[in-house]
């Protein structure tokens, strides 16, 4: 098969797991615990890494050559994923998804700030349009004004962050390595929450207005437990279909066709919650999509001058 398609595939196969992956997290909203649910999938990733490197035998690959940036990494990757899980019980996946994919501005802006990368009047204007995207779906200072997507587009900023480390201080780093890194941060993480937060004395109108983010734990019933091992099992499958499809052709052939999350998100909250984005967010998603896909582009084309240089 030629290298193309089989990207296309696994990009495609990917983003319809993570689609999946986040429709099983907006379900266990309604009953579960943010902390107890990353505590738990974060275990079971770091165990289907150990079984894995156990069978090829490359230890190696799961550690990391030094923790200082890992650990940075894993710490805006943990708080991206935190703030994007925290609105699911108040928006739709395709509205979260929307502005979560804010993500490559802020790459953007981070990477000219902090790498010293140059950006000219394209990505510029594509960073504008993009984040008037964003201003059309939360919709700030009007009727329809929407407080609880600035978590998602929050999260975009994070994980932005998060691929700028990476992108300028974790290259050597082996890419199981920093995966390791990440969930074992997280795990801590949530664990820390779960036993510290019975201590504070938190508003119970609080917690009733969002227990996924503010309950420490719940009874872990089959459903919930399962649902658990469903987000692990699908998150893996939804790395390692994206690690592939990397790995055979070019980023800027990749990175646009990850925008079709949007597409399976919207399906999946049309048939589930039976909810369709209204006209203006599908402008804004348009614009947002639009932003992106410029960037890519003007990335790859700087790419290739410094080649030819």
């Amino acid at each position: 098969m030629n290298p193309n398609n089989q990207s296309i595939f696994f990009v495609i196969l990917s983003t319809i797991f993570f689609a999946l992956q986040d429709t099983a997290v907006k379900l266990l909203s309604q009953a579960g615990s943010i902390w107890q649910l990353m505590t738990l999938r974060s275990a079971l990733v770091i165990l289907f890494l150990l079984l894995w490197v156990k069978l090829k035998g490359e230890w190696r690959g799961i550690v990391p050559t030094n923790l200082g940036w890992p650990i940075v990494r894993a710490g805006f990757m943990c708080l991206a994923y935190t703030l994007s899980y925290s609105a699911y019980p108040f928006a739709s996946l395709s509205d979260v998804a929307a502005c979560f994919f804010t993500a490559p501005i802020f790459v953007c802006i981070f990477a000219s700030i902090f790498l010293k990368e140059r950006i000219g009047v394209w990505r510029i204007s594509a960073v504008i349009v993009g984040f008037l995207g964003a201003l059309l779906i939360i919709q700030p200072g009007s009727e329809g004004f929407r407080p609880v997507l600035i978590m998602p587009l929050l999260a975009g900023a994070c994980y932005a962050a998060g691929v700028v480390v990476t992108r300028g201080f974790c290259v050597g780093q082996p890419s199981l390595a920093l995966t390791a890194v990440h969930n074992l941060f997280y795990a801590a993480v949530g664990f820390l929450v779960i036993i510290l937060m019975p201590i504070f004395a938190i508003d119970p109108e609080i917690v009733a207005q969002n227990p996924f983010l503010f309950r420490d734990w719940t009874q872990l019933a089959p459903a919930i437990f399962f649902t658990i091992v469903a987000t692990a099992v699908l998150h893996i499958i939804a790395m390692t279909a994206s690690i592939r499809a990397y790995q055979i052709a070019e980023t800027t052939f990749v990175a646009p066709m990850e925008y079709s999350y949007l597409v399976f998100a919207a399906v999946i909250d049309f048939v589930i919650w039976a909810f369709f984005p209204s006209g203006t967010t599908l402008i804004g998603v348009t614009l947002i999509v639009g932003s992106g896909i410029l960037i890519t582009l003007r990335e790859f084309s700087s790419q290739q001058s410094q080649n030819e240089s």
